[in-house]
């Protein structure tokens, strides 16, 4: 497997919000600006890794901003439809 990471400076994400991180329509209030997501990007990026055998996370920071993280194999699944059949 390799894994990736995606490190940004923002003030992170609270703890109340963490547990449905990777749902469909979780939006998480922001400060001091409009929110204009509909909480899908998340959620996309989740799907799209795990139908290529991967996974995805977040790690926790005490410093400012978020990490988060996705690990894919290093040789990825051959799809259903490009078996052959004997």
């Amino acid at each position: 497997m390799a894994r990736f990471w995606i490190k940004d400076n923002g003030p992170g994400i609270p703890d109340e919000f963490r547990a449905n991180l990777f749902h469909e329509f979780n939006q998480i209030p922001k400060t001091g600006t409009t929110n204009d997501s509909h909480g899908l990007g998340l959620a996309i990026v989740k799907r799209i890794i795990e139908k290529l055998g991967g996974e995805v996370g977040y790690e926790a920071s005490t410093e400012r901003g978020s990490i988060f993280y996705f690990t894919l194999p290093t040789k990825p699944p051959i799809p259903d439809k490009l078996h052959r059949k004997p």
